[in-house]
This record gives structure tokens, C-alpha cells and sequence, in this order.
């Protein structure tokens, strides 16, 4: 087996425009990112570079993509292309996802927290890796 996945998990309050990760990073809060597909996607080939809408939470957490996903070496193995700075993977959400998150628009394909998602859908109300299950936590 290859070596265990790495999560940057970022703790902070407010609502922060900018967030150090594990390996050092500065990486920052943006309301579309740029990145190189990891893979195949809709329509899309492996490497073809896109630009993405992130999940806007108005809180303590954004989206970002890993500087390091793409990059050779030992530090980067493991590494998921794009993040929550709650410490879960993001994903890809295709159209109707989004709505959930209370974007504009519900024909397009957007970056989510996975965690966050996940629990929307199981409970009703999402949250992140580092919140309390309670609303006011």
C-alpha cells in the first residue's frame, strides 16, 4: 500500500481570507479557483486545466487547492487536489448540488466540502470536520 492520505486541517474564527497549511502554504480564500484535472471529468481530459466556483460558507472556512497535489516528491504524496480549511477533501458537486449551499445558480458544476456536504444531506444542516453537531457550537 502507498503511503496515507495527508488532511490539512486549518483552525481558526471569523471569516478568514487566507490560511497556512500543513506544508506550509499560504493559500487564500477566492471565489473561483483555477487547477489542473486530476482526471477525467465531464467532458474534460486528465490535465486539462479549468476554472471552478467554490462553495461560498460565509464563516470560518473556504475552499482552496492544494498547492502541492501536482507536485513530485515525497512531501506531496497523498495529497487530495482541493480542500476545505476544515480539514476535509473537497469535491466536485454537479448541478442541483449547489443549491444546498445557497449559490446562485443550480446549472452549474461547483468545489463543496465533502464533510460539509455529507452532513446536509444526512441531517439537513451542514457543518464542518471541526464543528459541534449543535448550530450554535
Amino acid at each position: 500500500m502507498g503511503e496515507p492520505t495527508k488532511f490539512n486541517i486549518i483552525k481558526h474564527r471569523g471569516s478568514p481570507t487566507d490560511a497556512i497549511t500543513l506544508t506550509g502554504h499560504k493559500v487564500f480564500k477566492q471565489e473561483f479557483v483555477y487547477f489542473q484535472l486530476p482526471q477525467s471529468f465531464g467532458g474534460f481530459a486528465k490535465g486539462d486545466w479549468i476554472t471552478m466556483r467554490c462553495a461560498d460558507y460565509h464563516g470560518s472556512h473556504f475552499i482552496y487547492i492544494d498547492p502541492v497535489y501536482l507536485e513530485d516528491g515525497p512531501h506531496a504524496k497523498g495529497h487530495f487536489f482541493a480542500m476545505c480549511t476544515c480539514g476535509s477533501p473537497a469535491v466536485l458537486a454537479g448541478p442541483g448540488e449547489e443549491v444546498s449551499i445557497g449559490t446562485p445558480d443550480g446549472s452549474t458544476l461547483i468545489l463543496v466540502c465533502l464533510f460539509y456536504q455529507n452532513e446536509y444531506h444526512r441531517v439537513g444542516r451542514g457543518r464542518h470536520l471541526n464543528e459541534g453537531e449543535r448550530m450554535w457550537m
